[in-house]
Protein backbone atom coordinates (compact mmCIF):
# COMPACT_ATOMS: atom_id res chain seq x y z
CA UNK A 1 0.00 0.00 0.00
CA UNK A 2 1.26 3.54 -1.06
CA UNK A 3 1.76 5.94 1.98
CA UNK A 4 0.72 9.32 1.68
CA UNK A 5 2.93 11.79 0.53
CA UNK A 6 2.54 15.83 1.57
CA UNK A 7 2.59 18.18 -1.16
CA UNK A 8 3.24 21.62 -1.20
CA UNK A 9 1.44 23.54 -3.93
CA UNK A 10 4.47 26.34 -4.22
CA UNK A 11 2.76 28.81 -6.66
CA UNK A 12 6.19 29.83 -8.81
CA UNK A 13 7.22 32.71 -11.10
CA UNK A 14 7.23 30.52 -13.75
CA UNK A 15 4.45 27.65 -13.08
CA UNK A 16 2.78 25.95 -10.37
CA UNK A 17 5.36 23.78 -8.63
CA UNK A 18 3.91 20.85 -6.71
CA UNK A 19 6.91 20.19 -4.23
CA UNK A 20 7.13 17.59 -1.38
CA UNK A 21 8.70 18.56 1.93
CA UNK A 22 11.48 16.88 1.11
CA UNK A 23 12.24 18.62 -1.76
CA UNK A 24 11.87 22.08 0.37
CA UNK A 25 13.96 20.82 2.58
CA UNK A 26 16.80 20.01 -0.50
CA UNK A 27 16.61 23.38 -0.92
CA UNK A 28 16.97 24.91 2.14
CA UNK A 29 19.70 22.64 3.00
CA UNK A 30 21.44 23.17 -0.44
CA UNK A 31 21.32 26.77 0.48
CA UNK A 32 22.96 26.49 3.83
CA UNK A 33 25.35 24.31 3.29
CA UNK A 34 26.74 26.83 0.23
CA UNK A 35 26.94 29.37 3.27
CA UNK A 36 28.70 26.84 5.54
CA UNK A 37 31.04 26.12 2.87
CA UNK A 38 31.74 30.21 2.21
CA UNK A 39 32.62 29.95 6.28
CA UNK A 40 34.81 27.29 6.08
CA UNK A 41 36.89 28.18 2.82
CA UNK A 42 37.28 31.64 3.96
CA UNK A 43 38.79 30.27 7.84
CA UNK A 44 41.06 27.46 6.35
CA UNK A 45 42.24 31.20 4.19
CA UNK A 46 42.77 32.85 7.52
CA UNK A 47 40.56 35.22 6.09
CA UNK A 48 38.63 35.33 10.06
CA UNK A 49 37.41 38.94 9.30
CA UNK A 50 35.48 37.87 5.69
CA UNK A 51 34.12 34.89 8.12
CA UNK A 52 32.64 36.78 10.71
CA UNK A 53 31.20 39.25 7.80
CA UNK A 54 29.72 36.06 5.80
CA UNK A 55 27.94 35.33 9.18
CA UNK A 56 26.16 38.53 10.00
CA UNK A 57 25.05 38.73 6.35
CA UNK A 58 23.36 35.14 6.89
CA UNK A 59 21.93 36.87 10.30
CA UNK A 60 20.40 39.32 8.83
CA UNK A 61 19.11 37.42 5.69
CA UNK A 62 17.37 35.33 8.33
CA UNK A 63 16.09 38.10 10.34
CA UNK A 64 14.37 38.97 6.51
CA UNK A 65 13.40 35.82 5.92
CA UNK A 66 11.15 35.30 9.18
CA UNK A 67 9.73 38.91 8.93
CA UNK A 68 7.90 37.84 5.46
CA UNK A 69 7.55 34.19 7.17
CA UNK A 70 5.63 36.03 9.85
CA UNK A 71 3.29 38.14 7.69
CA UNK A 72 -0.53 37.06 6.59
CA UNK A 73 0.34 36.98 2.75
CA UNK A 74 0.97 33.35 2.07
CA UNK A 75 1.47 33.71 -1.57
CA UNK A 76 3.61 36.78 -1.89
CA UNK A 77 6.03 35.38 1.22
CA UNK A 78 6.28 32.23 -1.24
CA UNK A 79 6.80 33.99 -4.08
CA UNK A 80 9.70 35.94 -2.38
CA UNK A 81 11.15 33.18 -0.63
CA UNK A 82 11.56 30.63 -2.90
CA UNK A 83 12.41 32.69 -6.04
CA UNK A 84 15.90 32.21 -6.27
CA UNK A 85 15.65 28.49 -6.05
CA UNK A 86 14.50 28.48 -9.38
CA UNK A 87 15.70 29.05 -12.85
CA UNK A 88 15.16 32.92 -13.94
CA UNK A 89 17.39 35.46 -15.50
CA UNK A 90 17.84 37.08 -12.74
CA UNK A 91 17.96 36.72 -8.66
CA UNK A 92 15.95 39.02 -6.17
CA UNK A 93 16.60 40.10 -2.40
CA UNK A 94 14.30 41.96 -0.04
CA UNK A 95 14.56 44.37 2.65
CA UNK A 96 11.63 44.76 4.94
CA UNK A 97 11.41 47.86 6.80
CA UNK A 98 7.99 47.97 8.50
CA UNK A 99 5.64 45.56 8.61
CA UNK A 100 3.23 47.71 9.85
CA UNK A 101 0.43 48.05 7.38
CA UNK A 102 1.60 44.78 5.02
CA UNK A 103 -0.92 42.43 6.58
CA UNK A 104 -3.99 44.33 5.38
CA UNK A 105 -2.86 44.14 1.99
CA UNK A 106 -4.22 41.25 -1.14
CA UNK A 107 -2.56 39.14 -0.84
CA UNK A 108 -3.70 37.72 -4.34
CA UNK A 109 -3.42 41.18 -5.90
CA UNK A 110 0.17 41.47 -4.59
CA UNK A 111 1.18 38.21 -5.73
CA UNK A 112 -0.52 38.23 -8.96
CA UNK A 113 1.62 42.34 -9.80
CA UNK A 114 4.53 40.93 -8.47
CA UNK A 115 4.38 37.50 -11.07
CA UNK A 116 3.66 39.99 -13.50
CA UNK A 117 6.28 41.79 -13.23
CA UNK A 118 8.83 39.09 -12.55
CA UNK A 119 7.73 37.24 -15.45
CA UNK A 120 7.91 40.43 -17.65
CA UNK A 121 11.68 41.13 -16.73
CA UNK A 122 12.71 37.49 -17.20
CA UNK A 123 11.48 38.10 -20.71
CA UNK A 124 13.55 41.46 -20.99
CA UNK A 125 16.84 40.76 -19.44
CA UNK A 126 19.52 39.81 -21.34
CA UNK A 127 20.16 35.51 -20.73
CA UNK A 128 23.25 34.43 -18.15
CA UNK A 129 24.24 37.65 -17.21
CA UNK A 130 24.57 39.08 -13.72
CA UNK A 131 21.23 40.32 -13.28
CA UNK A 132 19.77 41.39 -9.76
CA UNK A 133 16.33 43.20 -8.24
CA UNK A 134 16.27 44.48 -5.12
CA UNK A 135 13.12 45.03 -3.13
CA UNK A 136 12.63 47.21 -0.13
CA UNK A 137 9.26 47.11 2.04
CA UNK A 138 8.48 49.81 4.55
CA UNK A 139 5.52 51.82 5.84
CA UNK A 140 4.68 55.10 3.93
CA UNK A 141 1.70 56.90 5.76
CA UNK A 142 -1.18 54.67 5.84
CA UNK A 143 -0.10 52.46 3.05
CA UNK A 144 2.91 50.43 2.13
CA UNK A 145 5.48 51.14 0.06
CA UNK A 146 7.74 48.95 -2.28
CA UNK A 147 11.11 50.11 -3.86
CA UNK A 148 12.47 48.05 -6.42
CA UNK A 149 16.04 48.82 -7.18
CA UNK A 150 16.92 46.73 -10.81
CA UNK A 151 20.84 45.95 -11.71
CA UNK A 152 21.60 44.45 -14.89
CA UNK A 153 21.39 44.82 -18.75
CA UNK A 154 17.75 45.10 -20.38
CA UNK A 155 17.35 43.73 -24.13
CA UNK A 156 13.57 44.68 -24.47
CA UNK A 157 13.49 47.86 -21.65
CA UNK A 158 10.67 49.64 -23.37
CA UNK A 159 8.73 46.46 -22.89
CA UNK A 160 9.38 47.32 -19.08
CA UNK A 161 9.04 50.79 -19.23
CA UNK A 162 5.78 50.42 -21.24
CA UNK A 163 4.46 48.40 -19.03
CA UNK A 164 4.87 50.63 -15.61
CA UNK A 165 4.00 53.27 -17.10
CA UNK A 166 0.51 51.71 -17.73
CA UNK A 167 0.65 50.98 -14.17
CA UNK A 168 -0.70 53.88 -11.64
CA UNK A 169 0.83 53.28 -8.83
CA UNK A 170 4.23 53.90 -10.07
CA UNK A 171 6.42 56.64 -9.51
CA UNK A 172 9.39 56.16 -11.51
CA UNK A 173 13.04 57.51 -9.35
CA UNK A 174 15.87 56.15 -12.39
CA UNK A 175 15.21 54.88 -15.77
CA UNK A 176 17.73 53.15 -18.29
CA UNK A 177 18.77 50.03 -19.63
CA UNK A 178 20.72 48.85 -17.21
CA UNK A 179 19.03 50.08 -13.91
CA UNK A 180 15.96 51.24 -12.66
CA UNK A 181 14.36 51.98 -9.45
CA UNK A 182 10.93 53.27 -8.82
CA UNK A 183 8.27 53.07 -6.06
CA UNK A 184 4.74 51.39 -6.05
CA UNK A 185 2.37 51.90 -3.34
CA UNK A 186 -0.25 49.21 -2.47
Amino acid sequence: MKKPCLILLIRSAGMNTNWTVVEVLRHARHDWMNKLQLIKGNLALNRPERAQQIIEEIVLEAQQESRLSNLKLTKFATLLLTFNWENHFFSIDYDIIDQSFLNELDDDALYDWFITFFRLLDEAVVPYQDHQLSITIKDSHESAKFFLDFGGILKNDQLVLEWLESQNRIIMEHWDKEQFAFHIHF
